[in-house]
Protein backbone atom coordinates (compact mmCIF):
# COMPACT_ATOMS: atom_id res chain seq x y z
CA UNK A 1 0.00 0.00 0.00
CA UNK A 2 0.97 3.68 -0.26
CA UNK A 3 3.90 4.64 1.92
CA UNK A 4 4.10 8.21 3.21
CA UNK A 5 7.33 8.75 1.25
CA UNK A 6 5.48 8.00 -1.97
CA UNK A 7 2.48 10.27 -1.46
CA UNK A 8 4.05 13.39 -2.96
CA UNK A 9 5.51 11.39 -5.87
CA UNK A 10 2.20 9.74 -6.64
CA UNK A 11 0.40 13.06 -6.39
CA UNK A 12 2.46 14.94 -8.98
CA UNK A 13 4.24 12.39 -11.21
CA UNK A 14 1.29 11.41 -13.45
CA UNK A 15 0.37 15.03 -14.13
CA UNK A 16 3.97 16.05 -14.85
CA UNK A 17 4.61 13.15 -17.22
CA UNK A 18 1.23 13.58 -18.91
CA UNK A 19 1.76 17.34 -19.31
CA UNK A 20 5.21 16.87 -20.85
CA UNK A 21 3.91 14.26 -23.30
CA UNK A 22 0.97 16.46 -24.34
CA UNK A 23 3.31 19.42 -24.87
CA UNK A 24 5.63 17.25 -26.97
CA UNK A 25 2.71 15.99 -29.09
CA UNK A 26 1.36 19.49 -29.69
CA UNK A 27 4.78 20.79 -30.75
CA UNK A 28 5.50 17.83 -33.02
CA UNK A 29 2.05 17.46 -34.65
CA UNK A 30 0.45 20.90 -34.41
CA UNK A 31 -2.36 21.24 -36.92
CA UNK A 32 -2.90 17.47 -37.37
CA UNK A 33 -6.12 17.61 -35.44
CA UNK A 34 -7.60 14.43 -36.85
CA UNK A 35 -4.71 12.58 -35.23
CA UNK A 36 -4.31 14.78 -32.17
CA UNK A 37 -7.95 14.98 -31.05
CA UNK A 38 -8.41 11.34 -29.94
CA UNK A 39 -4.97 11.38 -28.30
CA UNK A 40 -5.77 14.55 -26.37
CA UNK A 41 -9.14 13.07 -25.37
CA UNK A 42 -7.41 9.96 -24.01
CA UNK A 43 -4.89 12.14 -22.16
CA UNK A 44 -7.73 14.09 -20.59
CA UNK A 45 -9.42 10.82 -19.65
CA UNK A 46 -6.22 9.53 -18.00
CA UNK A 47 -5.77 12.78 -16.07
CA UNK A 48 -9.40 12.84 -14.93
CA UNK A 49 -9.20 9.16 -13.97
CA UNK A 50 -6.21 9.84 -11.68
CA UNK A 51 -7.85 13.01 -10.33
CA UNK A 52 -11.15 11.32 -9.42
CA UNK A 53 -9.81 7.95 -8.29
CA UNK A 54 -6.63 9.01 -6.45
CA UNK A 55 -6.18 12.76 -5.95
CA UNK A 56 -9.60 13.85 -4.67
CA UNK A 57 -10.05 12.81 -1.03
CA UNK A 58 -12.94 10.40 -1.42
CA UNK A 59 -13.16 8.01 1.52
CA UNK A 60 -13.64 5.00 -0.72
CA UNK A 61 -10.48 5.52 -2.77
CA UNK A 62 -8.28 3.26 -0.59
CA UNK A 63 -10.66 0.31 -0.63
CA UNK A 64 -9.15 -2.74 -2.39
CA UNK A 65 -11.96 -2.82 -4.94
CA UNK A 66 -11.49 0.87 -5.78
CA UNK A 67 -7.73 0.40 -6.14
CA UNK A 68 -8.27 -2.59 -8.45
CA UNK A 69 -10.68 -0.60 -10.65
CA UNK A 70 -8.32 2.38 -10.72
CA UNK A 71 -5.27 0.30 -11.73
CA UNK A 72 -7.22 -1.54 -14.44
CA UNK A 73 -8.53 1.74 -15.86
CA UNK A 74 -5.09 3.39 -15.79
CA UNK A 75 -3.51 0.43 -17.61
CA UNK A 76 -6.25 0.37 -20.28
CA UNK A 77 -6.02 4.14 -20.90
CA UNK A 78 -2.22 3.91 -21.05
CA UNK A 79 -2.54 1.02 -23.52
CA UNK A 80 -4.93 2.95 -25.78
CA UNK A 81 -2.53 5.89 -25.83
CA UNK A 82 0.44 3.66 -26.66
CA UNK A 83 -1.48 2.02 -29.53
CA UNK A 84 -2.01 5.49 -31.02
CA UNK A 85 1.43 6.93 -30.21
CA UNK A 86 4.39 4.90 -28.98
CA UNK A 87 5.92 7.81 -27.06
CA UNK A 88 3.17 7.44 -24.48
CA UNK A 89 5.13 4.46 -23.22
CA UNK A 90 6.78 7.06 -20.96
CA UNK A 91 3.41 7.39 -19.20
CA UNK A 92 4.05 3.86 -17.91
CA UNK A 93 6.41 5.52 -15.40
CA UNK A 94 3.35 6.86 -13.57
CA UNK A 95 1.35 3.68 -14.08
CA UNK A 96 4.19 1.55 -12.72
CA UNK A 97 4.49 3.76 -9.64
CA UNK A 98 0.80 3.23 -8.91
CA UNK A 99 1.08 -0.53 -9.49
CA UNK A 100 4.08 -0.87 -7.16
CA UNK A 101 2.62 1.31 -4.42
CA UNK A 102 -1.11 0.66 -4.23
CA UNK A 103 -1.60 -3.08 -4.62
CA UNK A 104 -0.84 -5.61 -1.90
CA UNK A 105 1.71 -8.34 -2.52
CA UNK A 106 1.40 -10.68 -4.42
CA UNK A 107 -1.57 -9.08 -6.22
CA UNK A 108 0.62 -6.19 -7.33
CA UNK A 109 2.21 -8.59 -9.85
CA UNK A 110 -0.97 -8.37 -11.95
CA UNK A 111 -0.94 -4.58 -12.54
CA UNK A 112 2.86 -4.63 -12.78
CA UNK A 113 2.70 -7.29 -15.51
CA UNK A 114 -0.13 -5.42 -17.27
CA UNK A 115 1.88 -2.19 -17.26
CA UNK A 116 4.94 -4.13 -18.47
CA UNK A 117 2.90 -5.27 -21.49
CA UNK A 118 2.04 -1.64 -22.24
CA UNK A 119 5.70 -0.61 -21.90
CA UNK A 120 6.81 -3.52 -24.12
CA UNK A 121 4.31 -2.56 -26.85
CA UNK A 122 5.58 1.01 -26.74
CA UNK A 123 9.21 -0.10 -27.00
CA UNK A 124 8.44 -2.36 -29.98
CA UNK A 125 6.06 0.02 -31.74
CA UNK A 126 8.57 0.52 -34.58
CA UNK A 127 8.90 -3.21 -35.34
CA UNK A 128 7.57 -4.50 -38.66
CA UNK A 129 4.38 -6.54 -38.84
CA UNK A 130 6.18 -9.60 -40.21
CA UNK A 131 6.89 -12.81 -38.25
CA UNK A 132 10.29 -11.54 -37.12
CA UNK A 133 8.72 -8.29 -35.89
CA UNK A 134 5.96 -10.14 -34.05
CA UNK A 135 8.51 -12.44 -32.41
CA UNK A 136 10.58 -9.42 -31.44
CA UNK A 137 7.52 -7.72 -29.92
CA UNK A 138 6.68 -10.82 -27.90
CA UNK A 139 10.29 -11.08 -26.70
CA UNK A 140 10.34 -7.41 -25.63
CA UNK A 141 7.03 -7.79 -23.78
CA UNK A 142 8.19 -10.93 -21.99
CA UNK A 143 11.47 -9.26 -21.04
CA UNK A 144 9.56 -6.31 -19.57
CA UNK A 145 7.30 -8.63 -17.60
CA UNK A 146 10.23 -10.62 -16.19
CA UNK A 147 12.27 -7.53 -15.29
CA UNK A 148 9.44 -5.50 -13.75
CA UNK A 149 7.91 -8.43 -11.85
CA UNK A 150 11.42 -9.35 -10.67
CA UNK A 151 11.84 -5.79 -9.44
CA UNK A 152 8.52 -6.09 -7.64
CA UNK A 153 9.68 -9.27 -5.93
CA UNK A 154 12.99 -7.65 -4.98
CA UNK A 155 11.24 -4.62 -3.48
CA UNK A 156 8.94 -6.94 -1.55
CA UNK A 157 11.87 -8.89 -0.09
CA UNK A 158 13.70 -5.67 0.79
CA UNK A 159 10.59 -4.38 2.57
CA UNK A 160 10.31 -7.64 4.51
CA UNK A 161 13.97 -7.40 5.57
CA UNK A 162 13.52 -3.78 6.65
CA UNK A 163 10.45 -4.78 8.67
CA UNK A 164 12.31 -7.61 10.39
CA UNK A 165 15.20 -5.25 11.17
CA UNK A 166 12.80 -2.65 12.56
CA UNK A 167 11.07 -5.28 14.73
CA UNK A 168 14.43 -6.54 16.03
CA UNK A 169 15.62 -3.01 16.81
CA UNK A 170 12.38 -2.17 18.60
CA UNK A 171 12.57 -5.36 20.68
CA UNK A 172 16.16 -4.54 21.62
CA UNK A 173 15.15 -0.98 22.53
CA UNK A 174 12.30 -2.18 24.73
CA UNK A 175 14.57 -4.75 26.38
CA UNK A 176 17.08 -2.03 27.22
CA UNK A 177 14.36 0.31 28.46
CA UNK A 178 12.77 -2.39 30.62
CA UNK A 179 16.16 -3.20 32.10
CA UNK A 180 17.04 0.45 32.64
CA UNK A 181 13.69 1.39 34.20
CA UNK A 182 11.79 -1.54 35.68
CA UNK A 183 14.73 -3.78 36.59
CA UNK A 184 16.76 -1.00 38.15
CA UNK A 185 13.69 0.31 39.93
CA UNK A 186 12.80 -3.09 41.36
CA UNK A 187 16.37 -3.54 42.55
CA UNK A 188 16.24 -0.25 44.40
CA UNK A 189 12.78 -0.98 45.83
CA UNK A 190 13.87 -4.37 47.13
CA UNK A 191 17.00 -2.85 48.68
CA UNK A 192 14.98 -0.14 50.44
CA UNK A 193 12.33 -2.58 51.70
CA UNK A 194 15.00 -4.89 53.05
CA UNK A 195 16.61 -1.92 54.79
CA UNK A 196 13.19 -0.96 56.21
CA UNK A 197 12.77 -4.46 57.66
CA UNK A 198 16.15 -4.19 59.37
CA UNK A 199 15.71 -0.60 60.56
CA UNK A 200 16.17 -0.04 64.27
CA UNK A 201 13.56 2.72 64.66
CA UNK A 202 10.34 3.95 63.07
CA UNK A 203 11.96 7.04 61.53
CA UNK A 204 14.52 4.99 59.62
CA UNK A 205 11.87 2.46 58.61
CA UNK A 206 9.64 5.27 57.32
CA UNK A 207 12.54 6.83 55.40
CA UNK A 208 13.34 3.60 53.58
CA UNK A 209 9.66 2.94 52.85
CA UNK A 210 9.23 6.42 51.38
CA UNK A 211 12.32 5.88 49.23
CA UNK A 212 10.82 2.62 47.93
CA UNK A 213 7.56 4.38 47.07
CA UNK A 214 9.44 7.17 45.28
CA UNK A 215 11.38 4.60 43.26
CA UNK A 216 8.15 2.84 42.34
CA UNK A 217 6.56 6.09 41.12
CA UNK A 218 9.65 7.07 39.13
CA UNK A 219 9.92 3.59 37.61
CA UNK A 220 6.28 3.62 36.54
CA UNK A 221 6.65 7.04 34.91
CA UNK A 222 9.84 6.00 33.10
CA UNK A 223 8.28 2.73 31.93
CA UNK A 224 5.40 4.64 30.35
CA UNK A 225 7.79 7.02 28.62
CA UNK A 226 9.97 4.15 27.42
CA UNK A 227 7.03 2.40 25.75
CA UNK A 228 6.20 5.67 23.99
CA UNK A 229 9.89 6.15 22.99
CA UNK A 230 10.05 9.51 24.80
CA UNK A 231 13.04 11.20 26.42
CA UNK A 232 13.65 10.17 30.05
CA UNK A 233 12.09 12.52 32.58
CA UNK A 234 15.54 13.51 33.85
CA UNK A 235 16.44 14.94 30.42
CA UNK A 236 13.09 16.46 29.52
CA UNK A 237 13.77 20.03 30.64
CA UNK A 238 17.42 20.07 31.68
CA UNK A 239 20.94 19.47 30.40
CA UNK A 240 22.80 16.18 30.59
CA UNK A 241 25.12 17.56 33.29
CA UNK A 242 22.20 18.68 35.45
CA UNK A 243 20.43 15.37 34.89
CA UNK A 244 23.52 13.46 36.03
CA UNK A 245 23.77 15.72 39.06
CA UNK A 246 20.20 14.83 40.01
CA UNK A 247 20.79 11.12 39.44
CA UNK A 248 23.99 11.15 41.55
CA UNK A 249 22.34 13.13 44.37
CA UNK A 250 19.27 10.85 44.51
CA UNK A 251 21.40 7.71 44.41
CA UNK A 252 23.77 8.99 47.09
CA UNK A 253 20.87 10.05 49.33
CA UNK A 254 19.27 6.64 49.00
CA UNK A 255 22.40 4.50 49.42
CA UNK A 256 24.43 6.66 51.77
CA UNK A 257 27.48 6.35 49.47
CA UNK A 258 29.06 9.69 48.51
CA UNK A 259 28.91 10.32 44.75
CA UNK A 260 30.80 13.34 43.40
CA UNK A 261 30.18 14.66 39.87
CA UNK A 262 32.59 16.80 37.86
CA UNK A 263 31.77 18.36 34.50
CA UNK A 264 34.60 19.66 32.30
CA UNK A 265 34.70 21.18 28.85
CA UNK A 266 32.25 23.40 27.01
CA UNK A 267 28.75 21.97 27.05
CA UNK A 268 27.12 21.75 23.64
CA UNK A 269 23.85 20.27 22.34
CA UNK A 270 24.06 16.52 21.90
CA UNK A 271 21.77 14.18 19.95
CA UNK A 272 18.97 12.79 22.09
CA UNK A 273 20.22 9.25 21.49
CA UNK A 274 23.67 10.18 22.85
CA UNK A 275 22.28 11.90 25.95
CA UNK A 276 19.96 8.98 26.73
CA UNK A 277 22.79 6.45 26.24
CA UNK A 278 25.10 8.35 28.62
CA UNK A 279 22.38 8.89 31.23
CA UNK A 280 21.36 5.23 31.18
CA UNK A 281 25.00 4.15 31.38
CA UNK A 282 25.47 6.22 34.53
CA UNK A 283 22.27 4.84 36.06
CA UNK A 284 23.24 1.24 35.27
CA UNK A 285 26.77 1.72 36.61
CA UNK A 286 25.41 3.16 39.86
CA UNK A 287 22.89 0.31 40.16
CA UNK A 288 25.70 -2.23 39.77
CA UNK A 289 27.79 -0.42 42.40
CA UNK A 290 24.88 -0.52 44.81
CA UNK A 291 24.25 -4.22 44.20
CA UNK A 292 27.78 -5.62 43.98
CA UNK A 293 30.64 -3.23 44.75
CA UNK A 294 30.42 -2.51 48.48
CA UNK A 295 32.03 0.81 47.57
CA UNK A 296 32.75 3.66 49.98
CA UNK A 297 33.01 6.40 47.36
CA UNK A 298 31.99 7.01 43.74
CA UNK A 299 33.15 9.68 41.29
CA UNK A 300 31.39 10.57 38.06
CA UNK A 301 33.14 12.63 35.38
CA UNK A 302 31.50 14.11 32.27
CA UNK A 303 34.01 15.50 29.77
CA UNK A 304 33.31 17.33 26.52
CA UNK A 305 35.99 18.35 24.03
CA UNK A 306 36.65 18.54 20.31
CA UNK A 307 36.99 14.75 20.10
CA UNK A 308 33.54 14.09 21.58
CA UNK A 309 31.98 13.40 24.96
CA UNK A 310 32.90 10.85 27.58
CA UNK A 311 31.36 9.71 30.84
CA UNK A 312 33.35 7.90 33.52
CA UNK A 313 31.92 6.25 36.63
CA UNK A 314 34.60 5.11 39.06
CA UNK A 315 34.20 3.32 42.42
CA UNK A 316 36.58 2.02 45.07
CA UNK A 317 34.69 -1.21 45.67
CA UNK A 318 35.60 -4.87 45.45
CA UNK A 319 35.90 -4.93 41.65
CA UNK A 320 35.61 -8.06 39.48
CA UNK A 321 37.17 -9.93 36.60
CA UNK A 322 36.05 -7.75 33.68
CA UNK A 323 36.93 -10.29 30.97
CA UNK A 324 35.03 -13.08 32.69
CA UNK A 325 32.01 -10.83 33.30
CA UNK A 326 31.84 -9.74 29.63
CA UNK A 327 32.13 -13.36 28.46
CA UNK A 328 29.35 -14.45 30.81
CA UNK A 329 27.12 -11.62 29.59
CA UNK A 330 27.75 -12.57 25.96
CA UNK A 331 26.90 -16.19 26.74
CA UNK A 332 23.69 -15.15 28.47
CA UNK A 333 24.76 -16.46 31.88
CA UNK A 334 25.55 -13.06 33.33
CA UNK A 335 23.59 -9.87 33.83
CA UNK A 336 22.08 -7.89 30.98
CA UNK A 337 23.51 -4.57 32.18
CA UNK A 338 26.77 -4.61 30.23
CA UNK A 339 24.99 -5.73 27.07
CA UNK A 340 22.38 -2.96 27.40
CA UNK A 341 25.03 -0.29 27.99
CA UNK A 342 27.12 -1.47 25.05
CA UNK A 343 24.12 -1.67 22.68
CA UNK A 344 22.96 1.82 23.61
CA UNK A 345 26.40 3.32 23.05
CA UNK A 346 26.95 1.46 19.78
CA UNK A 347 23.59 2.76 18.53
CA UNK A 348 24.94 6.27 19.27
CA UNK A 349 28.23 5.45 17.42
CA UNK A 350 30.05 5.21 20.75
CA UNK A 351 31.81 2.51 22.75
CA UNK A 352 31.91 1.13 26.28
CA UNK A 353 35.15 0.50 28.20
CA UNK A 354 35.13 -1.44 31.48
CA UNK A 355 38.26 -1.56 33.63
CA UNK A 356 38.10 -3.70 36.76
CA UNK A 357 40.28 -5.94 38.91
CA UNK A 358 39.28 -7.90 41.98
CA UNK A 359 39.82 -5.71 45.03
CA UNK A 360 40.82 -2.66 42.95
CA UNK A 361 37.47 -1.07 42.14
CA UNK A 362 35.79 -0.54 38.78
CA UNK A 363 35.81 2.09 36.06
CA UNK A 364 33.00 2.24 33.51
CA UNK A 365 33.73 4.64 30.66
CA UNK A 366 31.36 5.60 27.85
CA UNK A 367 32.87 7.42 24.88
CA UNK A 368 30.95 8.98 21.98
CA UNK A 369 32.95 10.76 19.26
CA UNK A 370 31.97 14.20 18.00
Amino acid sequence: MVDSRWRTVLAVTPYIVLGLLVAFMLLAQWGQWARLTPILALCAAYGLWVLVMRTLPFRWRDRPSAIAVFLAGAIVLNLLLVLREGSFGFLAIATFSFAYSLAEWPWELLPVAGTAVVAGLAQSSGFRADPAGVAGTIAVILLNIVVMCGLSFGLHRAEQNLHRTAVHDERARLAREIHDTLAQGFTGIITQLQAAEQASDDAARRRHTESALALARDGLAEARRSVQALRPTALEQTSLGDALTGVAHSWSTRTGIPAALTVTGTARPLPTETEVALLRTAQEALTNIEKHAAARRVTIALRTDAAGVSLEVRDDGRGFDAVERVQRAAEGSGGYGLIAMRERLEAAAGRLVVEARPGRGTVVRAEVPA
